[in-house]
């Protein structure tokens, strides 16, 4: 195990899992073996629990977002999961977005929180919660019958519509509710890393049944019904049909994955084509994480070129002096900023999908200026927003005058 304050010293903390996968024309080869990474990586990071911070800005942070979490009540955040299967919920759904049609994505998040803290501390009180959110699963999945999860009002009800081809979106919803496949993203993720990083063997059977369930309701759907359905933001899909398959081995997850190929904007990346002005840019980054595992898993040079065109071109044409991007959540003119230091200058959601994409180029090349430019975000973006003091601004890491503003 390694003991390290970070005071002045970078070293990036990340256990990365299971790895990588496009669309029709770029499917990975059939001789292929089931769920292995096939591209041999140049940097290997140190695993969570190797790890221990000691006293630092880091490990502060990191108290700040335990005592967060020990203050949550699972059973409120479970709350819908429970309603939407039928059975009696023990506690009242938390307000704001879990009073929503985005109810239910918190609890992925939280998941995968408590997982990674148990991971990097053996603190058996967060060991615990994992194992109490993926009972509960488990017993919403069991009432629910097919294999359905979540949170979002209405439950399936959307999913049941999407399968039969109706499908209408206006960018941020899915037939009225509110980016239910992102919803369901996070829940995969959360129940990959109660797997992975604790241990929690009925994880993985909550995650593959709920995966066998959304992979039959994305069966019946043409290309031009798929491509429709994508335009709505659907979070990392890909990535989560392909971590599936890295840890079953099993290709129809793999085939799932490369179902959510979002052809008008993967294409032009391939391309080298810039189409990011005007774009949500944190409806795009959880895509290009997809490419980036899928690359691992399938040596697939498609989705190489498209990782790294996105990165090349987010950092350089599109980012500020901060490591952040996008001014009210979305992007503008490459390389024209400075006219947009606004009070929600930043999203701190789409600093921390473009560290998870920087791990993965990091570890396929060993190139210094993916990690030169994963310290500066990590420092000047993530750290600082573990300190400020205006909670509604927790989402933004915004610039006012030229100055950073002071955050919680």
């Amino acid at each position: 195990m390694i003991k390290m304050s970070l005071n002045g010293l970078f070293v990036p903390l990340i256990c990365l899992i299971g790895l990588a996968v496009n669309a029709s024309e770029v499917s990975p080869p059939e001789n292929q073996k089931a769920g292995t990474e096939v591209i041999k990586a140049k940097v290997k990071y140190f695993a969570l629990p190797d790890v221990r911070l000691l006293d630092s800005p880091f490990k502060n942070a990191m108290d700040l977002n335990a005592a967060w979490m020990m203050e949550m009540d699972m059973d409120r955040l479970l709350s819908n999961f429970l309603l939407n299967a039928g059975l009696k919920p023990k506690g009242e759904p938390y307000g704001s977005w879990e009073s929503m049609g985005i109810a239910g994505h918190t609890l992925g998040h939280f998941l995968s929180a408590v997982s990674q803290q148990y991971a990097s501390t053996g603190d058996l009180r967060f060991k615990e919660k994992v194992d109490y959110i993926v009972n509960v699963l488990d017993s919403c999945q069991k009432n629910f019958v097919n294999g359905f999860i979540g949170g979002m009002p209405g439950g399936d009800k959307v999913f049941k519509e999407v399968k039969t081809g109706i499908i209408r979106s206006a960018g941020f919803d899915l037939n009225g509710v509110w980016v239910p496949w992102y919803n369901e993203h996070k829940t995969m993720m959360g129940l990959v890393d109660a797997y992975v990083l604790t241990g929690n063997v009925k994880a993985l059977s909550v995650l593959v049944k709920l995966s066998d369930y959304l992979t039959t309701v994305i069966a019946p759907l043409t290309d031009q019904q798929m491509q429709e359905m994508l335009n709505c933001e659907f979070g990392g899909m890909n990535e989560a049909f392909a971590r599936v398959y890295a840890l079953t081995g099993d290709r129809k997850y793999l085939d799932g994955s490369y179902r959510f190929y979002h052809k008008r904007l993967m294409d032009k990346f391939a391309e080298g084509v810039d189409i990011l002005p005007g774009l949500h840019s944190n409806t795009q980054i959880p895509k290009i994480i997809g490419s980036a595992v899928q690359y691992e898993l399938t040596g697939n040079e498609r989705d190489r070129k498209i990782a790294e065109f996105f990165w090349h071109t987010m950092v350089h044409n599109h980012s500020y002096a901060n490591g952040g991007n996008s001014s009210g959540e979305y992007l503008s003119t490459a390389g024209k900023l400075n006219d947009l230091l606004t009070h929600s200058t930043c999203e701190t959601c789409n600093t921390y999908n473009m560290l998870k994409l920087s791990q993965h180029l990091f570890e396929w090349t060993a190139d210094a200026q993916y990690i030169d430019y994963y310290e500066k975000a990590l420092y000047n973006h993530i750290l600082s927003s573990a300190t400020s003091t205006h909670r509604d601004d927790l989402l933004f890491c915004p610039f006012s005058n030229g100055h950073p503003k002071r955050f919680l």
